[in-house]
C-alpha cells in the first residue's frame, strides 16, 4: 500500500459568542483534518490539536512539510511514516502535525485487517466509559439553564459528567456546582478551572467543592506549577491534567511528583495512538488512570473513544458536548451512551463517515474548506 494522496482540510464552525470559560469566548470553531489517500482505495483521517489563534501554523506545516514527506510511502510502516516528519521535541506545532499522521495510519491498518480500531489497538472488549462534558459559562443563562443542560445528560445516559468553574467568585461558582449536582443526584461530577486557581486560593476552593461531592478537579493551576498541583493532589482533591502539553518528560514529570490522579492528553497533540499508549503504560506503572481529552470534531471524538475501549487503564473518555463539531459523521454506536458507557461496533477503521468538502451538517454553522491537496506524480 502506498499513499498517493494527502489532504489537510481546515474545519470551521460560526458560534454565537455567548459561551465562554475563564480563557477564551467561542466565537467560533477551527480544526485542522487529514485525510491520506492510497493506491487501493482505502482513506485514513486524522485530526490534529492546536491553539486556535495558531491554528494556521498546523494547517502550514501539514500542508507544507508534511504532505511532500508522506507522498509515496507505507502507511502501514508507522516508525517511517511518523519518523519522516518528526522534529525537535519543544516544537508542538509537529508534534501536532505527527499526532494527526499517526491517527490517520492507524486508521489505515485496522481497515487493512477488517477490523475496528480499538480491536487493533489491542482492546478485546468495544466499551469504554465517557463523561459529559459540558456546563461553559454562557451569557444570559440562568442557574436553572445550567440545571437543566446536565439533567439532560443524565437522561441520555450520561454517569459522570465535568462543568468549568474558576470564572466567578467562588461563591457564584458554587452556586452553579450546588445546580447541577441537584440536577444530577449521585453522578460523578468533574470540574475544570482552567488554570485559575492558585496555591493559596486552591484550599478554599477544593475544601467547597468538596461539600458537593466533586471527585476530581482538572487544571486547577497553571500547567508548569507541578509541585502546587502535587500539594492538591496529595491533600485536597484528585489532579486531573494536563490537556495541553506534548513532551513526554512533562507528563512524566507530573507522574514523579503525584501531581495528577487521572493523567490527561489528547491523542492530537501526543503523538496519537502511538504517543497515548506510551502515556498510558507510563501512567499505569505509577498506578494512574488515564483520560483522553477531546473538546474538537467527530475524528478527535471517535479517536478517544477507541483508544479508551482498547486500554484498561483509561478511566473514562471525555464526551464533549458544546464541541461536538461534525457528531453527524459519527456512527449511531459512538452516539448511544447507556448507563454512562459506549458500546462500539465492528465497523473497520476509525469509522467515521469522512465529511465531504463543503458538507453543511449543522445549518450552515460548519464550513469544511480544502487547504491543500497533494498528489504523487504519475
Amino acid at each position: 500500500m502506498k499513499i498517493t494522496g494527502v489532504q489537510v482540510l481546515e474545519f470551521r464552525r460560526r458560534l454565537d459568542g455567548r459561551s465562554w470559560n475563564p480563557s477564551f469566548r467561542w466565537t467560533e470553531r477551527r480544526a485542522p483534518l487529514l485525510v491520506i489517500e492510497t493506491d487501493v482505495g482505502a482513506v485514513g483521517i486524522g485530526e490534529a490539536w492546536s491553539r486556535q489563534p495558531l491554528i494556521e501554523r498546523v494547517l502550514d506545516d501539514l500542508a507544507d512539510r508534511c504532505a511532500p514527506a508522506l507522498l509515496g510511502r507505507d502507511p502501514l510502516s508507522l516508525t517511517p511514516l511518523v519518523a519522516a516528519v518528526a522534529v525537535r521535541e519543544a516544537d508542538w506545532v509537529a508534534a501536532a502535525s505527527a499526532s494527526a499522521i499517526d491517527m490517520a495510519a492507524w486508521d489505515l491498518m485496522a481497515q487493512a485487517k477488517g477490523e475496528p480500531l480499538w480491536r487493533a489497538l489491542g482492546g478485546t472488549v468495544g466499551r469504554v466509559h465517557v463523561y459529559a462534558s459540558g456546563g461553559l459559562y454562557r451569557d444570559g443563562a440562568t442557574l436553572d439553564d445550567l440545571a437543566h443542560e446536565f439533567a439532560g445528560y443524565a437522561a441520555r445516559g450520561f454517569t459522570a459528567m465535568k462543568m468549568k468553574v474558576g470564572g466567578l467568585a467562588l461563591d457564584a461558582d458554587i452556586a452553579r456546582v450546588r445546580a447541577v449536582r441537584s440536577a444530577i443526584g449521585d453522578a460523578t461530577l468533574w470540574v475544570d478551572a482552567v488554570n485559575q486557581l492558585t496555591p493559596s486560593t486552591a484550599p478554599q476552593w477544593c475544601q467547597a467543592l468538596a461539600r458537593f461531592d466533586v471527585a476530581a478537579i482538572q487544571a486547577p493551576l497553571a500547567f508548569a506549577d507541578v509541585t502546587g498541583m502535587a500539594q492538591i493532589n496529595r491533600s485536597l482533591m484528585p489532579v486531573v491534567a494536563t490537556e495541553a502539553e506534548h513532551r513526554e518528560n512533562a507528563f512524566r514529570a507530573l507522574l514523579d511528583a503525584d501531581a495528577v490522579t487521572y493523567l490527561q492528553y489528547c491523542l492530537g497533540l501526543c503523538g496519537g495512538f502511538t504517543g497515548a499508549a506510551r502515556l498510558d503504560d507510563a501512567a499505569s506503572q505509577h498506578r494512574v488512570r488515564t483520560t483522553p481529552q477531546c473538546f474538537s470534531t467527530a475524528v478527535m471524538q471517535a479517536a478517544s473513544l477507541h483508544f479508551g475501549a482498547a486500554r484498561d487503564n483509561v478511566a473514562a473518555a471525555e464526551y464533549h458536548r458544546f464541541h461536538d463539531h461534525l457528531a453527524a459523521c459519527l456512527p449511531a454506536a459512538m452516539r448511544t451512551i447507556e448507563s454512562g458507557f459506549v458500546e462500539l461496533d465492528d465497523a473497520p477503521g476509525l469509522g467515521v463517515r469522512e465529511p465531504a468538502l463543503g458538507e453543511q451538517p449543522c445549518g450552515g454553522e460548519v464550513l469544511l474548506h480544502r487547504h491543500v491537496i497533494a498528489q504523487n506524480p504519475g
